[in-house]
């Protein structure tokens, strides 16, 4: 989750909690590039269908998965590991605030 800073029509400044997986990033990515899922799982040396799940966030960012997205993507893999360790910390600090 990544706190954005907005500003109110007043100019106050408020924060933005944005629950963000990496492979929404990862989706904006290959639909800016024109690449298709299918293809770029080949490419990047995983099965379609493991791309699948990233993109819809039901399967995590693993650090082989980190290294090829940068080989393929020219994206350093620390970036996309920071995503999903921000998403990851995030998602249980939410339900550490649902059980106090």
């Amino acid at each position: 989750m990544r706190q954005s800073k907005i500003l109110n029509k007043k100019g106050n400044q408020f924060n933005v909690n944005i629950l963000l997986h990496p492979g929404e990033v990862l989706a904006n990515e290959l639909e800016a590039r024109k690449l298709t899922k299918a293809a770029f799982a080949i490419k990047a040396g995983a099965y379609p269908s493991q791309l699948t799940d990233i993109l819809k966030g039901k399967r995590n960012i693993t650090a082989y998965i980190a290294l090829r997205l940068e080989m393929e993507l020219e994206i350093p893999a620390e970036f996309w590991l920071r995503l999903q360790m921000d998403y990851n910390l995030q998602k249980e600090r939410n339900k550490l605030k649902q059980t106090t």
